[in-house]
This record gives C-alpha cells, structure tokens and sequence, in this order.
C-alpha cells in the first residue's frame, strides 16, 4: 500500500500527456501516438511534441509500474560504443555478478553524444530499470535531472566524479596517462606525440591527455614541442592521426595513444612510413584490450581493471539501503603492462 501510494504522488508530480497536448495544442490520443507510434504523425507536429515533451522532462510511467510491483531486478548500462570492445569486459563483469541474483543487464550506446544519453536514460526510466550505469562523469545537468527526479538508483565508470554525492566506481584517468609519460621518459624519449580521443564532452580522454602533458613537462619535456592530434576511437583514424604527426615531426620518437584502438591504427600507420617499432618509434596504448597482447610487437598499454570495475558496479546495484555506502565510491588502480612496443630512445635525426 506505502509503495502505491508513492507512486501515485510521484505520478502527480511528474508531467502527463494532458498536459503535453494542451501545450501542444493537439488531442491527447495525437501525444500518444508521437510517444508510441511516432511514424504516424505529421513531422513538424511530432517533432513540436517531442520538443515539449523533452522541456517537460515527461517520462512514461514504467517506473511507477516496476515500483508498484517491487524491484524489476533490470538494470541499464548506457556506454559511448559498443564498437571494437572498448566496454565489453565491463559488461562482462555487470553481467557475472548480476546474472546469479537474479537481475537483468539491458544497454545502449550513445555514439559520444551526451544530448542523445538524455533520451536514452528516459527511454530506460521508462521501462522500470532499478539502477543505470554510466560511462565517465560527463553528462547533460538534464541527464541527472530525470535520474533524481525519476529516483532512480545509478553510478559513473571509467572516472571518478567530484561531486562525492554521485556513486562512482572508477580510476583516475590522469593517473593513467601519466604512467605512460613517466615510462617514456624513463626510456630517454623526448620527441613526444598523443593521439588522444576526442576530449570535448569526455572526461575520460580529456583526463588521459592531461596526464599525459602534466607528467612529461614535470620530467622535464616541454608539453609545447609535444604534438597532439585528436581523433574518435577508431582504427582508421588512429592510423590517419598517426600518419600526420609522422608527416609534422620526423623526429618523434614515442607516441602515446588514449586507446588501443588508436594504438592499432598508428601502428599500421609506422609501417606504411617504414618505420619498426619499437627500433624507430615506440607505441603505448591504454586499455589493455585482449587484441594489445596479439599484436606484432606486442603492444605496451596501460591496464583498465574494466572486468573488476563493472563487477563493483554490480555490488553497488545489488546492495540494500543499508550497506550503499560501503559500495557508492570505488577507486580503482591503472597500471602500464610492459610488452614489445617501446624500446629506449633512438635519435631519428
């Protein structure tokens, strides 16, 4: 009865459709289809729905409905790409220790597009999810908005937000770049290069770049003669990032990829140059995802404990009112796996 009653308070609270089509100025049956069967509704009139239904911040009642019936035992997992196994051993992780207790992992991806994040969290709000796991502490202030407002238990990977009141079960991303410039260094490297990710609207490259510089220049490198190219976590990229710091500085010696998905591009990108590596050019990556270790040489990354990250993730989900502090904030280690990538450094002059 307490937890019908709540919901029927929440309902109140929360924008309905007669609210939407009075706006809108259209029947209510008109909304319902724009929110049910879009393709059947005029475009101009379905994407003025839409704009006040994302304005309201209205979203279907499938959590009242999970709520009245208890726990959906459903949690969501919204990752940037599903591409080239960037996340997977994260979900991997979700899954082994959801999957015994009974619960669901059902995910999306937004393409690294934080206004698209928005629709898909309402979109998983309004299917009953229990709890959301997202990626990085980089969101839209609508974003976290819905998520309080909707009560709806989540947590940030891959970082560690600021604001302590959000649950976060991740690493420091600078941390981990900057493993990758003090071991450089230690190799005599001073000819530097970063192919990182694309840092506007994430942190988590962002981070790693920082780090990267930060770390260099404290060993006595001059982050300005360090050439930076930014690039989106795919192969080909990685490869065209890499043939145009080649084409920049001849003299670069190391290179520092925020991922190793860029890392297997600008290998393939040394060897259409000429170049071995690690003879002419040493290579980092930063993952450790499982093709680093099969690579020709074997490639030299930071480690991601991804696996280890979405199974505290998991604990977090699972843990009763209680015991949601012991769970709400994980810091996690990087660490640089040593492989055949880099060598000490060799003037290319």
């Amino acid at each position: 009865m307490a937890l019908e009653k709540l919901a029927r308070v929440d309902q109140r609270q929360s924008p309905t459709v007669v609210e939407i089509a009075k706006r809108a100025g259209c029947s209510i049956a008109t909304v319902s289809r724009v929110l049910n069967r879009p393709e059947t509704v005029a475009i101009d009139l379905r994407e003025r729905i839409l704009r006040i239904v994302d304005e309201l911040g209205y979203v279907p009642n499938g959590s009242a409905r999970a709520l009245r019936s208890s726990r959906s035992r459903l949690i969501g997992l919204i990752v940037p790409t599903l591409d080239s196994a960037i996340f997977t051993r994260m979900l991997e992780g979700l899954e082994s220790r959801l999957a015994p207790a009974g619960a669901s992992l059902v995910y999306s991806a937004t393409g690294y597009d934080l206004d698209r994040e928005i629709r898909v969290v309402r979109n998983l709000i309004e299917k009953g999810v229990d709890g959301i796991v997202l990626v990085g502490s980089c969101h839209r202030k609508e974003t976290l908005k819905l998520l309080r407002e909707h009560r709806v238990r989540f947590a940030v990977t891959y970082a560690l937000s600021e604001d302590v009141s959000i649950p976060s079960m991740g690493f420091d991303n600078r941390s981990g770049g900057a493993l990758a410039a003090s071991y450089l260094a230690d190799l005599g490297h001073k000819n530097l290069a970063v192919i990182a990710g694309v840092t506007r609207e994430n942190d988590r490259a962002s981070g790693r770049l920082e780090g990267f510089l930060a770390m260099a220049e404290r060993r006595g490198i001059d982050r300005s003669s360090i050439v930076v190219v930014e690039s989106p976590y795919e192969f080909s990229r990685g490869r065209a990032a890499a043939k145009i710091i080649l084409n920049q500085n001849r003299n670069v010696t190391a290179i520092f990829c925020g991922s190793d998905v860029l890392a297997v591009g600008a290998l393939r990108a040394c060897k259409d140059a000429g170049l071995s590596v690690p003879q002419d050019i040493s290579m980092i990556g930063f993952d450790n995802l499982d093709i680093a270790e099969y690579l020709t040489p074997g490639l030299t990354t930071v480690d991601v404990p991804a696996r280890l990250m979405g199974e505290q993730a998991a604990n977090y989900f699972l843990a009763d009112q209680n015991s949601l502090d012991i769970h709400s904030r994980v810091e996690l280690e990087t660490r640089l796996i040593v492989r055949q990538s880099t060598a000490p450094a060799r003037d290319r002059q």
